[in-house]
């Protein structure tokens, strides 16, 4: 058997359903799941996030023919690897997926608060010609990546056509095309003061909670735009709130926060240098379909007993 713990997106159901030859049972409650688990066999969840139902020590226990935890997400925070390893249990995700979708979702972001966009949208609302507001051209703008795998370095090479400076902080450092550099993470505060433009895209990890704080944000150019395309609490939350409050940094683009969805008393809904999207960056048509076909592929490894994709 075959269960989905996954809120929203059900999209995923039919198809993996036509690809295995065995309905999907979708299970939007921990107590649904338990009903189901004893005969599954694969669980299809997102690893990351508040999208599905936390996979637990109780469900792994009354799923004593589990073999394989597929995540139609990249990030895997939620997930009881060690328990799963532990237990023989394969765990996949979808890195790599996503990337091209996350980046044109940040160059978007970028052109917005840069050209400010968003301004002539009420405007035009009300049928307003309105007055000329003049923007900041990207081009020969620095921007720093945190975190430059396989997201951060899609948004990278997009940066660069738009001939941007482009620098990136990962755990290993490495080359990669179109790069001015690539820095270890402890290269931080020394690369913040010359980034016009701060793209977290880091995985959420012990290393990475709160790694931008008050301090980071003290560092930054007042004309810094800030971008949150990883987790909500790789950010300290209130710090950034108060960069942005007292204009100590020019603006911010946020799909991620440490509660989701945002409470409506959170004080960013108030503030006129945010752009707000609803965990939405790496959702696309596009991204739907490869990942589809990434279960396919792996699926059919699965039934040979070969290395699966993405095997965490």
């Amino acid at each position: 058997m075959i269960i989905s713990l996954i809120y929203n997106q059900n999209a995923y159901t039919d198809a993996i359903s036509d690809i295995t030859g065995e309905k999907v049972q979708v299970c939007l409650t921990k107590e649904e799941a338990l009903k189901y688990l004893p005969e599954t066999e694969i669980i299809v969840t997102i690893g990351g996030g508040n999208f599905s139902v936390p996979l637990d020590e109780e469900m792994l226990q009354a799923a004593p023919s589990l073999k394989w935890v597929f995540s139609v997400s990249a990030g895997v925070e939620k997930l009881p690897l060690k328990e799963l390893k532990e237990r023989g249990i394969l765990a996949t995700n979808t890195s790599g997926v996503h990337a091209v979708t996350i980046a044109e979702y940040v160059m978007g972001g970028l052109l917005v608060m840069s050209h400010h966009y968003d301004r002539y949208l009420p405007l035009m609302k009300e049928k307003k010609w309105g007055e000329l507001i003049s923007g900041e051209d990207m081009e020969g703008k620095t921007i720093l990546i945190i975190g430059a795998g396989h997201i951060g370095s899609e948004i990278g090479r997009k940066a660069g056509a738009f001939d941007m400076q482009v620098f990136g902080l990962k755990r290993t450092p490495c080359e990669l095309d179109g790069f001015a550099g690539v820095y270890s993470m402890d290269k931080l505060k020394e690369m913040l003061p010359k980034a016009d433009y701060v793209v977290m895209a880091a995985p959420l990890t012990q290393e990475t909670y709160h790694l931008i704080g008050e301090e980071e944000f003290a560092l930054m150019k007042k004309e810094a735009v800030f971008v949150n395309i990883a987790r909500g609490d790789t950010v300290e939350e209130e710090a950034l709130i108060a960069a942005l409050r007292e204009g100590r940094i020019q603006g911010a683009v946020l799909d991620v926060f440490h509660e989701e969805p945002l409470p409506e008393a959170s004080p960013l809904w108030e503030l006129d240098n945010v752009l707000i999207t609803p965990h939405s960056s790496a959702i696309s048509k596009n991204v739907i379909k490869k990942i589809i076909r990434m279960f396919k592929e792996s699926f059919e490894k699965y039934k040979k007993g070969e290395t699966l994709i993405n095997e965490l």
